[in-house]
Formats: C-alpha cells, sequence, structure tokens
C-alpha cells in the first residue's frame, strides 16, 4: 500500500505484510517518496508495557523494547535517520479509526524507549515500529500489541474518497478506478481550505509535505509513503494543494488510509476508506502494463516440484543480472515476469502450509508481483539504477519464499 502516495517506486512502499505476533515482521511498503520499496528481513523484535491499566479516553505512558536478533538492546546509534525520526511508531485499534503516529524518546535503560497516548477505542491496538537499522540498512517492521479494556468495535468498511478534517476538504482520487492489486497507479491527494479554496500552505511534517498510512481490515498489511516530487528542504517552504502518489497494493479488499499533514503547526489526519480490486490474472496483469503482450514472450513452463521451481526461479533471476551487466535491460521484463509467473505456482505444488503460512505466502508473491511490474518498467525505460534497486528487494523476497518453503514437501 511506492502508496507513490511516493503509498511511493512503488510504494510502498508500501505494502507490508506483517505477521501477526510480537516479533518482527516483513512488510510490504516502505517510506521513501521516489520509488517503492518493501521492508527487508526483520532483524529487531518490539515488545511494549503501558505504566498502568489501559481505558478508553484517559492518557497512557508506555515503554517500548527493541531488541536485535543476538538479544542485545537496539540504541538510538543502531538505526538511521528516516524523515526526521529514528522510530516511528504507527499504531491503530481494531476498527481502524484511531490512528496515532509517535516518536518514542529514548528510556532509562538501553533500547528502551517512551511514549504517551490517550487510546480512544477498546481492544487489541497493534504498532508497527518503522526502523532502518545500520547494519541492515534496508527498512523493516517490528510488531507489538496493547490492549485496552472494553468491547473492541468492529471495522466500518465504509468507503469514502473526500473526508473533511480540521475544517479542510481533503481528496482522494486514483488514475485507475477501484485501484487494482498487483501493479502501480498513480493517486492524487487535493486540499481545499474551509472557504473551499485550493489550499497551497500545506507545512513540512517529518521531511516531506504528508504522510500516507494504509492498513488492511485485518492489520496484516501496512504502507507508510510520501508524496512525488521535490521534498521540502526548509521550514518555510510549503506544499499542495495536490500532491501526487504511487499507490501499489499487494492484495485486493478494504484499506483504511490515513493522509496525515501539518497546517499552522498542527498535525491533521484525514481518513479514506476504499476497496481494491484483486490482482489481475498474470497474463492479463502484463498486458495491461503494457497496452500488448511483449513480443516474443511465451508461456512459462511450471517444474512439478517445489526444488524445480525454485532451481527455475535462480536460473531467472541469473539471466536479469546477466542482462543487466550487459547493459540490455530490454531483456529484463522477459525474465521477471517468468520469475514470478513461477512463484506464482508455488502456492499449488507446496504440501503442509498451514492457513497462516498460506497467507504469509501469498502475500509474498503479491509482493513479487509488484517488483516484477517495476523490473519491468524500469528496464524497459533503460534505467539500470533503479532496475538494481528493485532487482535488489526481488532477490531478498525470493530468499524470503524460500525459507517458507523449506522442507515442505512437494504435491
Amino acid at each position: 500500500m511506492k502508496f507513490r502516495i511516493s503509498i511511493t517506486a512503488l510504494l510502498a512502499v508500501a505494502v507490508l505484510s506483517i505477521a501477526a505476533a510480537n516479533t518482527p515482521a516483513q512488510a510490504a511498503e516502505s517510506h521513501d517518496h521516489g520509488a517503492h520499496h518493501e521492508s527487508g528481513p526483520a532483524t529487531i523484535s518490539a515488545s511494549i508495557a503501558p505504566t498502568g491499566g489501559l481505558k478508553v479516553g484517559e492518557p497512557a505512558t508506555f515503554t517500548l523494547s527493541l531488541v536485535a536478533k543476538d538479544g542485545k538492546p537496539v540504541t538510538l546509534a543502531d538505526l538511521q535517520v528516516a524523515h526526521t525520526e529514528k522510530v516511528h511508531l504507527l499504531i491503530v485499534d481494531p476498527s481502524l479509526s484511531d490512528y496515532h503516529h509517535e516518536h518514542p524518546k529514548p528510556g532509562p535503560a538501553p533500547g528502551t524507549y517512551t511514549f504517551a497516548l490517550t487510546p480512544g477505542k477498546a481492544g487489541e491496538y497493534r504498532v508497527f515500529a518503522d526502523l532502518l537499522p545500520v547494519a541492515a540498512n534496508q527498512q523493516e517492521y517490528a510488531v507489538t500489541r496493547f490492549t485496552v479494556a472494553g468491547t473492541p468495535t468492529a471495522v466500518d468498511k465504509a468507503v469514502n474518497r473526500t473526508t473533511t478534517a480540521a475544517g479542510y476538504r481533503f481528496a482522494l482520487k486514483f488514475e485507475e478506478e477501484p485501484p487494482t492489486a498487483g501493479h502501480p497507479h498513480k493517486a492524487w491527494l487535493t486540499v481545499t481550505d474551509p472557504d473551499s479554496k485550493p489550499f497551497a500552505k500545506l507545512e513540512p511534517v517529518m521531511g516531506a509535505f504528508a504522510h500516507l498510512v494504509g492498513f488492511n481490515a485485518d492489520r496484516t498489511e501496512i504502507a507508510h509513503v510520501h508524496p512525488l516530487g521535490q521534498e521540502p528542504g526548509t521550514a518555510a517552504e510549503r506544499g499542495g494543494p495536490t500532491l501526487e502518489f504511487q499507490t501499489n497494493f499487494a492484495t485486493g479488499g478494504y484499506q483504511k488510509l490515513f493522509a496525515q499533514v501539518q497546517i499552522d503547526g498542527r498535525p491533521v489526519f484525514a481518513p479514506f476508506g476504499i476497496e481494491v480490486a484483486p490482482p489481475k490474472s498474470d497474463k492479463t496483469a502484463s498486458a495491461a502494463d503494457h497496452g500488448q503482450p511483449h513480443g516474443g514472450d511465451e508461456p512459462v513452463a511450471i517444474p512439478a516440484t517445489v526444488d524445480g521451481i525454485l532451481a527455475a526461479v535462480d536460473q531467472r533471476v541469473a539471466a536479469i543480472d546477466q542482462a543487466l551487466a550487459a547493459g540490455k535491460l530490454a531483456k529484463v521484463h522477459r525474465e521477471a515476469f517468468a520469475a514470478r509467473d513461477l512463484l506464482a505456482a508455488l502456492p499449488g505444488k507446496v504440501a503442509g502450509l498451514g492457513p497462516a503460512e498460506t497467507k504469509a505466502l501469498d502475500a509474498a508473491i503479491g509482493r513479487i508481483r509488484q517488483q516484477a511490474g517495476l523490473l519491468d518498467k524500469f528496464g524497459d525505460a533503460g534505467d539500470a539504477v533503479q532496475t538494481r534497486a528493485v532487482l535488489a528487494r526481488f532477490k531478498t523476497e525470493i530468499a524470503g519464499i524460500r525459507q517458507q518453503v523449506a522442507g515442505k514437501p512437494s504435491r
């Protein structure tokens, strides 16, 4: 969900697929504004503890603890700055109506961080710690949670493209209606003032004129992205009335998006509810991406076993490396789409997957589809730098899929 709301060269950045446990999770969206980046393999785990019982409407203080895989506390020295902060906490309740974006401060013990907020709803809040570790040099999310006393409210799947916040009207438009999962498309956020006039005085907030954060209905996917174009260089710069993003959703279904801006020194959050259409078939998606199929492309033969599929994927990735080395970027799309089609066949070939494992594998394949589309886009454009950057994420995702199916028998 880059959303290039850079929601970014894709989102997103990311959409992120997050494990539903108090462990680090791999995300499918990132927070840079130029291109869509998925978060990297998890290297940090998070836990959270409130100072007392949590009740709706009562201010509370929390301590967040970050721990590396080797058990050492993660301090600020272990993290890089990403959009003016080293730790972004994206927090939302079960109904997807009470969203908070917090930046905790170092606590008394190494690896601890404190922050305060007032929960507005009952139930289990999810906390996504958006981090950029120095060691990994790649964005990742560590996921934890806290529970507020009371009966949770179900998600209200209302759909809206306009909303009013702090007296300002926000309108979100997609170039494709409805937006379809599995490939990038642009979106525009337009702001008008209380007098219905275009508003061009958006202030910089965390190094951008807006932040777009999205969650799917069960909070297993998250996106955090920024507008395309030049970011503000000084606090005096102003943006608006229209900001352009690039969105890319890994899966279909309901998504709740929150656009965060700053006006007169105050944060303003504008919520949107959207329905995302399911991904098109790989054949249809390829034709849609180019207007017509690439000449000479042929259906990919799918090996009978999981090991055979993974070996074939390795061959296709090696062919992309060779095309890059030879400067023949026009050949990238064929190999990228072939790898995508091979990996898309895995769920039907892997035996012994539980429901959670199947869902995680489907989400990873959704991200593979996104990245294959970007490899096609940048390869056809002759952009070697962006092609290499996306290929690195493509390889990381494939490595994660390999781990997911390791030891599983073929059907």
